[in-house]
């Protein structure tokens, strides 16, 4: 398999017959969710969420709502690869935490209900959603969602083991999805500058990764596993 410009969160081209978006079968939906790393996506929800709001609500949660906005909408999605599928569901991610704000803003001042989670909404009778259009189960059961937030645990352990300049470069790289040019940019930085510390920060963030999945008795994923087989990250734009 081959991994987003080094990326070991996840797959670039795992076998699809055709658009996995029209699809419609439910092992193809769970191998693309897969693919995309649930795992990596908890780390970008908990960075993008306020304290305030994780007060309130875990990652685990905004997780599931973006997964069932994602299955409810991905007709409405253009297949452009894995990267680009990748960058959509973190714009839904987005969304969904402007939203559980929102709620939380408006129950704060008493002007709102309690939120009610999406799929137990779509169940409800007389809801405009009715239970064919929830995602299939098996990416948002809590046996799988407790195994991602142990592998998101151990991401978030891995980044914090790096130095602070080689963090936030890895961080953007491979959890963030910039480019070396983007991240350049917003660290005031050069090109050159932040290659250098991709490629050193990712070289440790994968020794540290494998020593603490291995540290929790997680099972390393397969992605991961090929990643350090295969040498690393790499740093081309």
């Amino acid at each position: 398999m081959h991994h987003f410009e080094g990326n070991p969160h996840f797959e670039v081209n795992p076998h699809f017959e055709g658009n996995p978006l029209l699809s419609g079968s439910a092992a193809d939906w769970e191998r693309l969710i897969e693919a995309v790393g649930p795992a990596s996506l908890l780390v970008a929800i908990k960075a993008r969420m306020s304290a305030a709001l994780r007060r309130r609500c875990a990652p685990e949660d905004i997780l599931q709502d973006a997964l069932l906005h994602a299955w409810r909408d991905r007709q409405h999605c253009e297949w452009r690869g894995l990267r680009a599928f990748r960058s959509w569901m973190l714009s839904i991610v987005d969304h969904r935490i402007q939203y559980a704000a929102d709620q939380a803003g408006a129950q704060k001042r008493g002007s709102g209900a309690a939120p009610v989670p999406l799929a137990a909404a779509w169940n409800a009778p007389g809801g405009s959603m009715s239970a064919s259009h929830l995602a299939p189960a098996g990416s948002t059961t809590p046996s799988r969602i407790a195994i991602f937030r142990e592998q998101a645990a151990a991401m978030q352990a891995a980044l914090e083991a790096l130095p602070d300049e080689q963090r936030e470069v890895v961080r953007l790289r491979l959890f963030e999805q910039l480019s070396l040019d983007e991240i350049a940019e917003r660290l005031g930085v050069t090109v050159a500058a932040v290659r250098y510390r991709f490629g050193r920060g990712a070289e440790r963030y994968q020794r540290e990764l494998r020593s603490q999945l291995t540290s929790r008795s997680v099972s390393v994923p397969a992605d991961i596993a090929d990643f350090t087989a295969h040498g690393g990250a790499k740093s081309s734009p």
